[in-house]
């Protein structure tokens, strides 16, 4: 730049000059210095090209810079491969090698392989690309060689990546408005809260850095331009999206783009193992549990949920806490992280035992916590556990307000066990406890508004059931005569069944199924007997003056009375 600048130093006409700026010389160029640049290179009749990261001055450097954009990362993997391996004969090719077998190589064995797709999806950075492909061409792997040199290599790059963007001194980045904590901790808020606004995920990261002044108020302005630049810093920057969205505070939300999501893993990992102690991360996370939104509260439950190998215990004893907070929306995000724990093979076995003891303990709220994360989807991994534990779960007095149990039923019936529900909920109709009876009449009260899938759409999906032999028509009838017969599930359960006869009219085969039901129903149950009549007569016909089915219902009436 001295050089360039300097009145001593004549430059040759005709010639053009490109420069690349380090980050220091970067600093130095200003508006003036272009002018001068500019007036230079016009008096000795050059061109100058300065090449630089400019990313974070471009609205002081309107009109003078031209922005690169690089080629995507699957043509520099497959320009740079073919030019390392020019000249070599990869396909065993018998006589005279023509060079196809390079290109069959580079397009078929390695450009389309899943692992390596998938990792130029996230458009990684072109020196990344090339460490890839020095990599490949030193041996030319093929089949299962590439698959585990891939499985070796790509962890270890991303992993890398991520340190560079949490070590804020290694990546040559100076960011002079903001502490380098402040910074860290803001990169690592934008993996955890990934598609939250801007203000959300920076809140959350001065409470990680532990800041105890006042928020400046520039914390609630939207982060625009230099400001979010400065704390994404470049590589962050380019693995993520700036949503505008007039509808959250500061109008911006920050997400990874879909090819970046492994990025989000690779900075949790690094945050754990490098920059704080699992007891800072966890209490972090349980923190923003307890806040007030409830899209923070489940993303900081997922992390807790990824992040639990680090330290299983710390994790549980986190989730416990939560478990028994009194606010349900902190119960549900610690049913989330428990759904997250069991998700991983390793820890499946002591997220059972925990759940075990949980419900079959006193504490309600654990409890609670047991049949939310079944209701989100553990039902379906331990099916005859979670009707154990739904079972323990129901007795409690807690449960009357509360359709978790009910939930937790419906993932095991729809997951293919019906023919374990509905036997398990007859025998809940025994129970002693009425609020496990209340719990059987519920679930099927849910289970009687399913309908069946074209083309026996006609069919309630219960009665389809019963045809196919799946479940028994008598189980089915004692759960209707239970749901009948409570009072608080009886009124919603009658106007159901006053449905299933409608669709049922002029439907011969499900009609004689509703017969049949009805039959099992009121045998030897004096009052349901005398409840369907009255329903018959004074709900019935009115609103279903024509149908033929409830002649056949009254038929049923008669012959039981007699």
């Amino acid at each position: 730049m001295a050089d360039l600048l300097g009145v001593d130093a004549p430059l040759p006409a005709g010639h053009g000059y490109v420069l690349r700026l380090n980050e220091v010389a970067l600093r130095e160029v200003d508006g003036f210095t272009l002018v001068a640049l500019a007036a230079r290179a016009e008096t000795s009749g050059t061109t100058l090209i300065l090449i630089g990261d400019f990313s974070r001055r471009k609205h002081d450097l309107v009109g003078h810079i031209v922005e690169h954009h690089s080629a995507p990362a699957a043509e520099v993997f497959r320009a740079q491969l073919r030019q390392q391996l020019t000249g070599q004969c990869v396909g065993w090719c018998t006589g005279t090698c023509d060079s196809r077998c390079v290109e069959r190589y580079v397009d078929e064995d390695c450009a389309r392989h899943p692992l390596l797709s998938a990792y130029l999806a996230s458009e990684p950075r072109p020196g990344e690309v090339f460490e890839i492909v020095a990599t490949i061409a030193r041996t030319v792997p093929k089949g299962g060689a590439l698959a585990e040199r891939l499985e070796q290599f790509l962890p270890l790059q991303l992993r890398e990546r991520a340190s560079e963007i949490l070590d804020v001194r290694r990546g040559g980045e100076e960011v002079d408005a903001f502490p380098h904590d402040e910074v860290r901790a803001f990169r690592l808020s934008c993996a955890v809260l990934a598609g939250q606004p801007v203000t959300e995920i920076h809140r959350a990261a001065q409470r990680l850095a532990r800041f105890d002044f006042q928020e400046p108020a520039w914390t609630s302005a939207p982060f625009r331009g230099s400001m979010l630049d400065a704390l994404l810093g470049s590589t962050l920057g380019q693995a993520v999206n700036r949503l505008n969205d007039a509808r959250v505070p500061g109008g911006c939300r920050i997400d990874f783009s879909p090819g970046a999501e492994p990025l989000r893993s690779a900075l949790l990992d690094v945050a754990w193992t490098e920059w704080w102690s699992p007891k800072q991360l966890l209490d972090w996370l349980a923190d923003l549990i307890r806040g007030d939104l409830p899209a923070v509260r489940q993303a900081a439950a997922g992390a807790i949920g990824w992040s639990a190998t680090r330290d299983v215990q710390s994790a549980l004893d986190v989730v416990g806490e939560l478990a028994r907070e009194r606010r349900a929306g902190v119960r549900q995000a610690a049913a989330i992280v428990l759904v997250a724990m069991a998700m991983q093979p390793g820890l499946r076995t002591r997220i059972r035992t925990e759940l075990d003891q949980w419900a079959a303990g006193q504490a309600a709220h654990l409890r609670d916590t047991v049949a939310r994360a079944h209701s989100l989807g553990l039902a379906r991994l331990w099916p005859e556990s979670a009707l154990a534990q739904l079972r323990q779960v129901a007795q409690a007095r807690m449960q009357r307000r509360n359709n978790s149990v009910v939930r937790g039923l419906l993932e095991v019936y729809r997951n293919g066990h019906a023919a374990s529900v509905v036997p398990a909920l007859v025998e809940w109709t025994e129970s002693v406890d009425p609020e496990v009876q209340l719990h059987a009449a519920r679930t099927l009260r849910v289970l009687a508004d399913r309908w069946s899938e074209p083309p026996r759409e006609h069919w309630p999906e219960l009665l389809h059931l019963v045809d196919q032999r799946t479940i028994d028509l008598a189980d089915l009838a004692v759960l209707w005569a239970t749901a009948l017969s409570l009072p608080k599930t009886a009124y919603r359960s009658w106007r159901t069944l006053g449905f299933w006869l409608d669709r049922a009219d002029q439907q011969p085969a499900v009609a004689e199924h509703c017969l049949d039901l009805l039959r099992h129903m009121i045998a030897g149950q004096p009052a349901l007997h005398h409840r369907l009549d009255h329903q018959l007569h004074h709900v019935w016909r009115p609103v279903m003056p024509h149908h033929d089915l409830l002649d056949d219902v009254q038929r049923l009436i008669d012959e039981e009375t007699r």
